[in-house]
């Protein structure tokens, strides 16, 4: 019968010769890589080969560790990992490959030593235990992780675009037109108010006209926020103006009571600006 200490030899053992064919084992990942995917052509980062070290490691670790301290070495790894393979653009499918990869590499080096050392069936089935317990665990930390990251790059980028989609356009130096096009939600309605307040108070406008002919519909959560900017905007002095309101949307206001007897609503912009004695000379 096999002692305890006998295991944890063959334990460091097998640690140590996970770590000694390191090298090995990245050359294997990157052949088989090249086999499947021949005409993918793998970025040349070294963040990506300290990566595949920094894993084979932690999977060597493992070996020594119980399940719950496998965990906790996992957990700041897998979030690293995660912003590193989005940073560099690695897709996650071909990660959770490259992550699973190693478990039939390192169990035939497990199986080897348990072969030399004479391991029992349940100190055998124990190690295969715990390698599993690791590669599962890391698939998913770094799908949890990749899908929080990725899903924070598509939020960045989409509150960007929505920024850029409401610009205020300098008809004259005391005069701005936010021409508003597309769909209006509630975040996008918050992005106008910032967006109204601070360019209307950089410019110094006495005027600003919101054109609201490109936008097709509006609910109730928007038609209030557009009343809050309307509010804002007096109180920094700025008369506003509305145009291009639909007839749809016009019901949507007054059938929630919202008051806009103090703001002029015209059914143009032409018409916004005209009132305003602005009118665009012909040339002649």
């Amino acid at each position: 019968m096999q002692t305890k200490n006998n295991l944890n030899k063959t334990l460091t053992k097998i640690n140590r010769l996970i770590k000694d064919q390191k090298d090995k084992l990245q050359y294997a990942i990157k052949q088989e890589k090249s086999i499947k995917y021949p005409n993918m052509i793998e970025p040349n980062h070294t963040e990506l080969a300290a990566w595949r070290e920094k894993l084979i490691n932690i999977y060597a670790e493992a070996i020594l560790l119980d399940k719950q301290e496998s965990v906790v070495l996992l957990n700041n790894w897998g979030r690293e990992t995660a912003d590193l393979l989005v940073a560099i653009q690695i897709p996650l499918d071909l990660a959770i490959k490259e992550i699973r990869f190693y478990r039939d590499q390192i169990g035939s080096i497990i199986k080897e030593a348990a072969k030399s050392d004479n391991l029992s069936l349940d100190g055998f089935y124990e190690l295969l235990s715990s390698l599993d317990h690791a590669v599962d665990h890391a698939i998913h930390l770094v799908s949890v992780f990749y899908m929080k990251n990725y899903s924070t790059n598509i939020q960045s980028a989409k509150d960007a675009l929505d920024e850029l989609s409401v610009p205020i356009v300098n008809v004259s130096e005391k005069i701005g037109v936010l021409p508003l096009i597309g769909d209006l939600d509630t975040q996008r309605a918050q992005i106008l108010m910032d967006v109204a307040l601070t360019q209307s108070a950089e410019s110094g406008y006495e005027y600003l006209i919101i054109d609201l002919s490109g936008v097709p519909v509006i609910d109730t959560m928007v038609a209030n926020q557009i009343f809050k900017v309307l509010d804002a905007l007096k109180m920094l002095g700025v008369e506003t103006k509305l145009s291009g309101i639909r007839p749809e949307i016009a019901q949507t206001m007054i059938s929630l009571g919202l008051d806009f007897k103090d703001t002029k609503s015209f059914s143009s912009l032409h018409l916004a600006l005209k009132s305003i004695g602005f009118e665009q000379k012909e040339i002649l």
